[in-house]
């Protein structure tokens, strides 16, 4: 017999016992109890709100280990609940629950800084118990803050991948279910616009909306460098590839020994990575560091061709080999002066066109 919780005898006291307190928030009364009796089972506390603003009030009564929450909602909806509690508890892991064709509002909730999703309905609910224990793993060893969602999907810890990794489940889904995998990618874009003191990098992406996209993506980091990247995700195994490629590349920045950024160690990290995963492929990828307080930029083309023009010059990048095969021993073009403005463009015909702008002060 599944047990249950008397509300009166949940106390914040008892949610900071070893036995992990998890709050779902659902208007589905069906999909609460029914995960509340899986969760009861697997020995967890559960306590149940019906909707955003009622996860509120349970989420300051009774300070959850977790919460559970769904996407659609009335009176406060799953995006406005992920973004309040991302406010209020910065450190509380969430986990998303929601229908396919909210795969967008799923990434959106993603840059609040949720820790996983799952679609619905959850078909195996061993997915949601693996989901859980993994996000409370990172939690309890201090990981939770660190780590992006895909890190943890590919369990990816200290920049390095284990001699024998098997892709997390959702990749099977993604893999299934290009839409989803293309709205995903997709709404996972950076912001366009960014800056860190005197220089700033706005980039524009136009591509077809019936092929998988290509994505950039880009870290300042401390030091005046800014790294990035881009990947054509239209292969077999693109979403897969594109998503563990943004699990190393993010956790090699956050686990920099030095405070420079070094193209060959984050190809051979990505190789590495690729040569131990399941379900990937190689794919046509460049990478890049900027050096700002140097004014200058490094590239390592795998398998995309591009070019890099500052008003004086304009230096053609080629191809090369593609990312997955070694493209370690692409030539790295070092040292491509910035000037004041430098642009890096490149163009799949008939599919994508890029460009990424860096200067410093006001656009010209």
């Amino acid at each position: 017999m599944l047990k249950t919780i008397d509300m009166a005898t949940v106390t914040p006291e008892r949610a900071t016992s070893q036995q992990k307190l998890i709050l779902v928030v659902d208007d589905d009364p069906v999909f609460r109890r029914i995960t509340k009796g899986y969760l009861d089972a697997q020995g967890y506390k559960v306590i149940e709100a019906e909707d955003g603003f009622d996860g509120l009030q349970k989420l300051r009564a009774f300070e959850p280990d977790l919460v559970l929450c769904d996407l659609s909602m009335p009176v406060l909806n799953g995006i406005e609940f992920v973004e309040e509690v991302s406010l209020e508890y910065p450190s509380l892991p969430l986990i998303v629950v929601s229908a396919t064709e909210e795969m967008s509002d799923v990434a959106r909730a993603l840059k609040y800084g949720i820790k996983d999703f799952l679609t619905k309905p959850i078909s195996n609910h061993d997915h949601l118990a693996n989901a859980i224990e993994n996000t409370l793993d990172d939690t309890d060893n201090h990981l939770s803050d660190q780590r992006d969602f895909s890190s943890q999907w590919f369990r990816v810890d200290s920049g390095d991948m284990p001699e024998e990794q098997e892709l997390h489940w959702h990749l099977e889904y993604l893999q299934q279910n290009p839409n989803a995998a293309r709205s995903l990618l997709q709404a996972l874009a950076p912001d366009k616009d960014s800056s860190q003191g005197d220089w700033k990098c706005s980039y524009r992406l136009l591509q077809s909306t019936d092929v998988m996209p290509l994505v950039f993506d880009y870290a300042w980091l401390i030091n005046g460098q800014i790294a990035f990247y881009i990947v054509d995700s239209n292969e077999e195994y693109g979403a897969a590839t594109t998503l563990l490629i943004r699990a190393l590349f993010h956790d090699y920045l956050r686990n920099l020994k030095c405070f420079n950024a070094d193209l060959k160690d984050i190809a051979e990290l990505l190789e590495k990575g690729l040569s131990c995963a399941k379900s990937v492929s190689p794919v046509n990828a460049i990478f890049g560091v900027a050096d700002l307080g140097e004014g200058k930029v490094s590239l390592l083309p795998a398998g995309l061709d591009a070019r890099w023009s500052n008003g004086d010059l304009s230096q053609h990048i080629p191809a090369g080999v593609k990312l997955g095969e070694n493209c370690v021993k692409n030539f790295i073009t070092t040292d491509l002066p910035i000037h004041s403005a430098g642009q890096l463009s490149l163009s799949l015909i008939g599919s994508s066109s890029f460009s990424l702008d860096i200067y410093q002060g006001p656009r010209a």
